[in-house]
This record gives structure tokens, C-alpha cells and sequence, in this order.
């Protein structure tokens, strides 16, 4: 044993020692995703080659490293990251749309999921924190790392380096997609804070890119009654969960008891992330012409100009994305969740919006278009639902590795109150004197830990099933049948029809019988015209494909193809990148 304890001393205790747990460390982030990740064997190499090889000559730099390492804190971040990433996800690298999230997501939001990823909050702690301690440790001693141990370590970085770029070369000829700013960490991740930052620009520059625009809308017919119109966003709601869609329990009883609803069975979201997919919901732009979102309005300015007054109810706390822009555009808009520097001071269930909306209704003489961007089915789904609505137990969730039944009965508990939410909507509408009809759509579904990949959340750069099948469904009043038979009629035919959340704004624009250029008739469920188009995706990097190009196993294909998704069974399989 004299040898380990030797050996340990001399790891701990020695500038080339700490050199050499430096990079060691620093490569655990690559060795993970050299396991988790489609990788031939010569990107493998490529990604452990090139970047041990960067951190050695990087600690070289200086004749006491500690300096150096410190001054590797921002990589040691991403690293930390990165480990948390695939503590949730189990693969993939750092995506756009996580550093967009963090951005997005308000302070009460992200201590709910911190307080419950404590494992490997945990884990970086333990991995990183020491390596602070010996980076200093570095500093403080009086030994420095030798001229001859120098020029060997920056040989064997200058080897490695050419052996890595070898390995690109060869990962290169066999796959032409192959590239290091998307498959070698950290350089993916740095081009991904880069993407992040100019999609964040993009977003802060909408006011001025979109103040011109307008849809040149008008009311194209009225109802001899008042006409109030309900938009109801979701939240992480999964269709596989909904008793209206299948699911053997009774999530849905009151939905499913309800006259004039028409549920979309065959509905998927075009992104797997709120701020992506929100506002797809609410805009004309889709994953095929998404850069056009940053020069259009939303669909309650299309309302506007068709002489309607307009509300915002949100149960979100404003993130300055694009969804507060839109939610701007309304008349009036009113959040429900007390707040103070962004933090939540009580938690408020989305029942919450219902005086809202009932006062609204009362005090308006004109037409009227809602927008209710709810809080659903978001984790921590015990949070989003009174303890009336226990209904399924036991559901309480102490992480997001807790028991898999109690994960599944809280999260049915919280469909079950959207089910009540949405009928006590749609009761207020009813019982109002005025032409009415909802539409509600989930903004992306979730995973539960459904299969042997253990997936949890949702917004993971590799989609699943579960968080592209959504709710939707629409809602139409006997006076609504009445005045627009043909839409309630046309929205029943259209009711199994494949479909994307593109549609979401021209069926909802369609309902209040608006016409506009932006309008297009063939994506709308409630237009004779409408027709199956091809149905795409937004990936991380806002590239449109195909469903069956998004990286999805071959099993979750297969529940696609039930849905009628066209696909090769060649392009299912993972590409060796």
C-alpha cells in the first residue's frame, strides 16, 4: 500500500500531480458523452483527444498552473452544466434552447427544479470544488513545474492534438455533417452560447423589427349576438394522459362530458420549449418560416384590427421573451401570480384567472378575444393543483427521481385540473349572453421516465413522443353553432386530422371569422380547405425537418406512425457522427 499512498501524495502534493487531475477532470464531461452520445470511434477520439490536449498545453502556459485553472473557471461551469444535462436527459449536449431557458426561466421556477436535482448538484460539487481547492493549493506551493517536464507535456499535447485532428479528418469522410462546433465539447457549447446570444439580440430587437407590421384584418361576418372568443395556452400536457384522448384513467371526466367539444387527437408541437413554442402558437410563423416571427405581430393584433378588445391573462411571470412582447400587444394584461423581483410569493393555481375572465366578459360591450397562458402541468406538478385534486396517490414528488408511480400521479392530478379549469371556462362562456367558442393547445408535453432511457421534463435537444403529442381541443356554444355552423361542423371532420401547432393561430383567427393575408385556410381545422401538409419540427439550431429526421428511437416512431406520420425506417436509425 506504501505505492498508493505514494502515488496519491504525489497526485495531490505536486504541481505535476495537480496538472494532471486538472485534466483529468476536465475531460469527465467528454467521457460521459463519449458514452451517451452516437459517436463513431474516431470521434470518441477526436472528442478526448482535443480537448486533453488543449487543457494540458492550456495549464502549461504558466510554471504554476493553479493560475491557469482558475482561470478555467468558465469552462468548469459548462462542464458542471453539461453533467446536469445529462442528469436530467441522459444525452446530448448543452442546446441553445437550455442557455435560452435559463434565461427565460423566473427564480421561483428554477428553485423548483434545482431543490429537486440535488444528486447532481451534488456530483459537480464534489468534482469541481476540489479541483478549485488544488488550483490554489497550486499556487501556494513553492515548487514550480521544471523546464524539461514542460517540454515533454507540451510534446505530448502537440501529439494528442495531431492525433485529434486526424480523428476529425476521418469523422469527416465518413459523415460530411460532421463538424466541431456540433460534436466536440466545449467548442458545441461555446457555438451554442454564441447562437444563444444572437437569438437573444433577436428577441430584444422585436419592438423595433415588428412596429410596422399589420394583417390588414377585418371582421368578415358577425353573430347577431356579442362574439368572446377564449385562447387557452397549456402547459406540458401530454395527450397520453388525457382520459379525452385514451388514457384509461379519469383525468378528463368533465371534458369528456361536455357538449361542443371536438378534441384534435393528432396534434404535435413544432417545438419542445416554451419560448419556442408559444409563440409559434400565437403567430402566423412556423418551423418552416420561423425567422418571419421576428417581423410579425400575434394573433391578438389580428384581433385588434378586426375591432375586438383584448385581454392577457398569464399565470407565468414575464421573462422579456417573445411571449411578453405579444401578451404587450393586448389591451389589458393581467398576471395572477403575486410576485417580487421576479420571484413568486404564492404559488396561484390557474383556476385563479377565472374572475378575470368572468369580469372581463361583464364589463365589455364589445367583442372580446382572451388569451389565458396558463401554468398546467409544469414541474413541480403537486404545486399546480389544490389538495381537492389529489385525486390519484400517493403523489408527492421529492425529486425529479422519485418514485415513478408518485411522478405520474401528481402529474394526473394536475391534468384533472386543467380538465376542471377548462369546464369552468367553458361554463363561464356558456352561461353568458354572447357567441362564444375556446380553443385550448398545450405548448409541448413531457417526459415521465416512460421507457429504458429513464427521460424525465421536457425541452431536452432530442425530443421523445411524449413531449411532441399534445392536448388540444376545441370548444364551440350552441349560439356559436348557430351563427358559424360550418366551422363547428368542418372542426368535427378535422378532429383526427394530423396537424402541428402551426395551425393553432389560423384555426383560432378562422373561429372569429377574420380574414387576413397572413391567414392560410389550408392550416386551419375549421376550414374546408385544410389539407395534411408535411409536418415539421423546430430543432435547437431553428432548422425545420421532418418529425422523422428529429433523432427519435424507432419505438416512438412507431406511436407516430399510428398517428399517421409518414417516415423511412432508415432515417429512424441514430447516424454515427
Amino acid at each position: 500500500m506504501n505505492w498508493f499512498k505514494s502515488f496519491i501524495h504525489r497526485l495531490f502534493s505536486t504541481q505535476e500531480g495537480i496538472l494532471a487531475v486538472f485534466v483529468a477532470v476536465m475531460l469527465v464531461p467528454d467521457l460521459f458523452l463519449a458514452y451517451t452520445e452516437p459517436y463513431r470511434l474516431s470521434t470518441v477520439l477526436a472528442s478526448l483527444l482535443l480537448p486533453g490536449a488543449f487543457y494540458l498545453l492550456w495549464a502549461l502556459i504558466a510554471r504554476r498552473p493553479g493560475g491557469m485553472m482558475l482561470a478555467a473557471l468558465p469552462f468548469m461551469i459548462l462542464g458542471a452544466f453539461q453533467l446536469v444535462l445529462l442528469y436530467l436527459f441522459g444525452d446530448s449536449i448543452i442546446a441553445v434552447d437550455m442557455f435560452l431557458n435559463v434565461f427565460t426561466t423566473n427564480v421561483s421556477e428554477a428553485t423548483e427544479l434545482l431543490g429537486n436535482i440535488y444528486p447532481a448538484i451534488i456530483g459537480v460539487c464534489v468534482l469541481y470544488i476540489p479541483l478549485l481547492v488544488l488550483a490554489v493549493r497550486s499556487l501556494l506551493l513553492k515548487q514550480r513545474l521544471n523546464g524539461r517536464f514542460r517540454a515533454k507535456a507540451a510534446l505530448t499535447g502537440c501529439v494528442m492534438a495531431l492525433g485529434g485532428c486526424v480523428c476529425l479528418v476521418a469523422s469527416k469522410a465518413a459523415n460530411p455533417e460532421f463538424g466541431v462546433k456540433y460534436h466536440i465539447f466545449p467548442a458545441n457549447v461555446i457555438y451554442n452560447i454564441q447562437l444563444t446570444l444572437e437569438r437573444w439580440k433577436l428577441s430584444e430587437n422585436y419592438p423595433e423589427t415588428s412596429k410596422d407590421f399589420r394583417f390588414d384584418a377585418t371582421k368578415r361576418s358577425d353573430s347577431a349576438h356579442r362574439e368572446v372568443y377564449v385562447l387557452v395556452i397549456g402547459e406540458a400536457s401530454r395527450a397520453a394522459n388525457w382520459q379525452l384522448f385514451g388514457y384509461g384513467r379519469p383525468t378528463t371526466p368533465d371534458l369528456a362530458g361536455t357538449d361542443g367539444v371536438v378534441p384534435f387527437s393528432d396534434l404535435l408541437t413544432q417545438a419542445n420549449a416554451t419560448h419556442k413554442s408559444v409563440p409559434i402558437i400565437l403567430s402566423p410563423a412556423s418551423a418552416e418560416n420561423y425567422s418571419d416571427i421576428y417581423k410579425q405581430k400575434s394573433i391578438i393584433s389580428l384581433y385588434k384590427e378586426a375591432g375586438f378588445k383584448t385581454l392577457f391573462i398569464s399565470n407565468q411571470v414575464p421573462n422579456r421573451s417573445l411571449i411578453d412582447y405579444f401578451a404587450a400587444e393586448a389591451d389589458r394584461r393581467i398576471d395572477i401570480s403575486p410576485r417580487e423581483n421576479d420571484l413568486i410569493t404564492e404559488n396561484r393555481y390557474d383556476g385563479d384567472a377565472l374572475p378575470h375572465l368572468r369580469e372581463a366578459i361583464v364589463s365589455t360591450d364589445s367583442n372580446l378575444l382572451v388569451v389565458i397562458h396558463t401554468y398546467g402541468s409544469h414541474f413541480d406538478y403537486t404545486k399546480r393543483y389544490p389538495a381537492s385534486f389529489s385525486r390519484f396517490t400517493p403523489d408527492a414528488v421529492s425529486s425529479v427521481r422519485s418514485s415513478r408511480e408518485n411522478l405520474v400521479n401528481a402529474y394526473d392530478n394536475s391534468i384533472a385540473y386543467t380538465d376542471h379549469v377548462l369546464s369552468e371556462i367553458i361554463s363561464t362562456l356558456d352561461s353568458a349572453d354572447v357567441c362564444s367558442a375556446l380553443l385550448y393547445c398545450a405548448d409541448h408535453g413531457e417526459d415521465l421516465m416512460d421507457d429504458e432511457r429513464d427521460r424525465f421534463l421536457h425541452a431536452s435537444p432530442i425530443p421523445t413522443y411524449y413531449q411532441l403529442h399534445i392536448a388540444g381541443l376545441g370548444w364551440f356554444s350552441d349560439r356559436y353553432r348557430e351563427s358559424y355552423p360550418y366551422r363547428y361542423e368542418t372542426a368535427r371532420a378535422n378532429r383526427e386530422r394530423p396537424v402541428t401547432t402551426a395551425s393553432i393561430f389560423h384555426t383560432m383567427a378562422q373561429i372569429g371569422d377574420i380574414e387576413s393575408p397572413y391567414i392560410d385556410s389550408t392550416r386551419s381545422l375549421v376550414s374546408n380547405s385544410f389539407r395534411n401538409l408535411p409536418r415539421m419540427y423546430l430543432t435547437d439550431h431553428a432548422k425545420a425537418v421532418e418529425f422523422f429526421n428529429t433523432g427519435l428511437k424507432e419505438e416512438d416512431f412507431r406511436m407516430l406512425d399510428k398517428h399517421r406520420i409518414e417516415y423511412d425506417k432508415e432515417n429512424v436509425k441514430k447516424i454515427k457522427y
